[in-house]
This record gives C-alpha cells, sequence and structure tokens, in this order.
C-alpha cells in the first residue's frame, strides 16, 4: 500500500494511550494528547506522526494530503450496536411518547420480541442489507470499528442466520466489524414457562454451534428485571468463556439489579447501560477491570435517568461511549449524537468523551492495541472534521461534521 503524508492539521488528537492495552482513567479520560501544527505518514498503519516543524528532511512518501489546518482525530468506535434486524418499531416509539413505558409494550408481546418474529421471517440477504445501509451511514458520520450483536432470533437457527448475516456486512462495508452472539438478549415466548430450558439451549446447542462456526468474538447477556436472572446470566457466561469467548453484560439498564457486580466477579470485558448500577457494582468493575460502557442514546430514548458517568469516572472507572443503534430504544448510528449527549446530560468534559467514544471504545472490544488512537504501529483510521476548534464537534449539534474519513489508510468518505 503507498505511503500517504497528511499535513498542514490544525489540530491533532492522538487520543493516545499511556499504557498500551490497560488504559488508566487517571492519565488518560481527559488527556486528548493534542499535536497542533502536525503531520502524519501512514500506509495501512500509522507510520510516524508528529509537528511539521519535526518533519525529515528525507521522509519518502507517494501522496500528499493537505488538511487545510482542520481537526483529525482517530475514528469513533462504536462498541455496542443492534444494527442487524428486520422490521421496524415506530409505532411503539409513538405510544411510548404518548405515555406507555416500556415494559408494559414489552409484557404485551412487543419490545425486543416485536422484532424477534419480523427477524425469524426474514433471509440472510435482508438483515445484511440493513445491517450494511446503517454501517455505511455511520461511516459517513465518523465510525471506523462497529460491534454488531445478534439476539432478535432467539433460536438456533435464527441466531446463526443473524450472526451470518453480520459476517456479510463485515464483507461488504470497509468498517471493522466485531460480532458479537447475544441469544440470551430476551426469553422466547415459547419458553415462557419454562426459562430454564431455554437456558440450557443456549448452553449446550447454541453456544457450540456459534463457536464451531467461527461467528462470534463475544457472547453478551441481558441481566436486568424481566429478563435473564443473575444465577441463569453466571451460567451462560461462564459456559461462554469456557467455549473460549469473551464476555459482556446488557447490565442494570432498567433496575439495580446487581448485574455489573457479576460482571466485575466474571471478568467482564465490559458491563453496559449501567443506568441503576449501585456503587458496589461500580466498584467491583473496576476491581476488576471492566470497561463502563454508556449508551445515553436509549436513556435518551425511553426517557430513563442517564447512568452516572461524573461520579463513575471520578471513582476511577474507565468509561465508554456507544450508540446502542437498534430499532426499538435507540435508533441512531450517529456517534457524534451520542457524544453530545453524554456531555449535555451526563456531565462528562467534551475531551472525555472523545476518549470514550475512540481508545476506550477500543478497548472495550479487547482492540486497544489495534485501534482507537492514532500512534505508530496502530491502524490508520481517522477521520477529518470540517472545524479547526474540536469542540464544535459538541458545540455545533446536530450536524456531521465528519469531511472525509479513512480506513486502514484507505480513504472511504
Amino acid at each position: 500500500m503507498k505511503k500517504t503524508l497528511i499535513r498542514n492539521i490544525g489540530t491533532l488528537l492522538t487520543c493516545s494511550s499511556k499504557i498500551l492495552g490497560a488504559p488508566n482513567i487517571l492519565d488518560s479520560m481527559g488527556d486528548l494528547s493534542i499535536i497542533n501544527n502536525a503531520a502524519m505518514l501512514y500506509d495501512e498503519d500509522i507510520l510516524w506522526i508528529g509537528t511539521e516543524s519535526s518533519l525529515p528532511n528525507d521522509m519518502v512518501y507517494e501522496e500528499l494530503v493537505d488538511a487545510q489546518g482542520q481537526v483529525i482525530m482517530p475514528g469513533f468506535v462504536d462498541s455496542h450496536t443492534h444494527c442487524v434486524f428486520a422490521g421496524d418499531r415506530a409505532d411503539e416509539f409513538a405510544r411510548r411518547l404518548r405515555g406507555v413505558s416500556y415494559q408494559t409494550i414489552a409484557a404485551e408481546g412487543g419490545g425486543i420480541l416485536n422484532t424477534v418474529h419480523a427477524v425469524r421471517a426474514a433471509s440472510i440477504d435482508q438483515l445484511a442489507h440493513q445491517g450494511i445501509v446503517l454501517a455505511l451511514n455511520a461511516m459517513k458520520h465518523g465510525t471506523t470499528t462497529i460491534e454488531m450483536k445478534s439476539g432478535y432470533g432467539l433460536t438456533l437457527e435464527s441466531e446463526l442466520t443473524l450472526l451470518k448475516a453480520i459476517k456479510v456486512v463485515s464483507k461488504e462495508v470497509p468498517l471493522r466489524v466485531i460480532s458479537t452472539f447475544l441469544g440470551a438478549h430476551d426469553i422466547p415466548p415459547e419458553y415462557r414457562h419454562n426459562p430454564e430450558l431455554y437456558v440450557d439451549i443456549i448452553c449446550k446447542e447454541m453456544l457450540p454451534a456459534v463457536k464451531e462456526e467461527q461467528l462470534a468474538e463475544f457472547c453478551d447477556v441481558f441481566t436486568d428485571t424481566g429478563y435473564f436472572t443473575i444465577m441463569q446470566s453466571e451460567k451462560i457466561l461462564n459456559t461462554a468463556v469456557e467455549l473460549g469467548f469473551k464476555i459482556k453484560v446488557h447490565a442494570d439498564e432498567l433496575s439495580p439489579f446487581g448485574a455489573a457486580e457479576m460482571a466485575g466477579s466474571l471478568k467482564a470485558v465490559s458491563a453496559d447501560h449501567l443506568l441503576y448500577i449501585s456503587q458496589n457494582g461500580i466498584e467491583a468493575m473496576i476491581k476488576n477491570g471492566c470497561i463502563g460502557t454508556l449508551l445515553p442514546g436509549t436513556a435518551y430514548t425511553l426517557k430513563l435517568p442517564y447512568a452516572p458517568a461524573r461520579h463513575m469516572i471520578d471513582s476511577g472507572m474507565t468509561i465508554a461511549l456507544a450508540s446502542d443503534c437498534n430499532p426499538g430504544s435507540c435508533f441512531t448510528e450517529n456517534m457524534q449524537i451520542i457524544l453530545s449527549l453524554a456531555s449535555t446530560n451526563m456531565g462528562m468534559s467534551i475531551e472525555e468523551a472523545i476518549m470514550a467514544s475512540t481508545l476506550h471504545g477500543a478497548f472495550a472490544l479487547n482492540i486497544g492495541d489495534k485501534c482507537g488512537s492514532l500512534e505508530i504501529g496502530k491502524s490508520a483510521d481517522f477521520h477529518i472534521l470540517n472545524t479547526d476548534k474540536y469542540p464544535e464537534l459538541l458545540y455545533h449539534f446536530g450536524i456531521n461534521h465528519t469531511q472525509n474519513v479513512w480506513i486502514k489508510g484507505k480513504k472511504v468518505v
């Protein structure tokens, strides 16, 4: 791949890690490691980075790009999405705005189960098309790595279909796509009378089949009131670990359920949502290096209390931000909106929000050594903003500030 020099960078947000692979909140959460008047040499990876004045006279490159004094930053790492699905739930959104709760709609057979019915009737190609459309739009808004979950099938066949659709998406889009098995997203109607039997099916049939076909890197469980209990979740996650999966948890979204404590004790890579996290949960996650992935778009859409981000950060927790793009509780693939919500409604500084959506998002996917920051040896995943002042990214909200995007050194937007 040809070497490219990009120069005349007004402000380069490197978001570099102080300790590669081991984020330290006190060092990195608010430190963007900025280089002003910068330049960067790359092919597929970053080869050199520094100030214009320190450019070696003998620098060899095949292409020159002028950043025209604008801001360059790492691509967003969206570490929690449900972008592969069928159908829509616009009518449920309208009902919620009229005062009907998410839990009431779910109890009526709506919510996740609404999407389940549509997914079970869809083909791999139909599901993949939805994921491709959302992934490409996310990329236009600066996302270069995206996680996608199954969880809208809730049978062996339909969960495998979803994961195969995610695999198709990964081959059809430039973004780095990380796949997560979420068979434990809800208990399907046919097992409402016997949820333990469904847990056994996940452990004895689904997880081994997913592993055999190498369709997912992570296993996730929705641990909360009305979904999977702590005991059921532990059984699923321990089985996943034995099979070689890395684990995540949908934790304490609807109630202070103890899911964060469980995630910490199991040394999950991340626990996500955390709207009702307890102090014990915070301490358990910090002790065991579990990333707290916050999804402010979901709290906004469902009109729920926001996760206590300020307290979590001040306590020493490493925080990531993600979109939770899904058809029911947060239908956006735009990470710029997520940063704005995080700063305005969760007390995060602009710098903290940027770190949480780049490097810490990468740590939440266990790929902090590959992407999430602009450092020599890491993937050349970055975007140029249409401004020379990075606070504009959040200050002037509701528009797309991403001008051009590169993934693995290739210009894709």
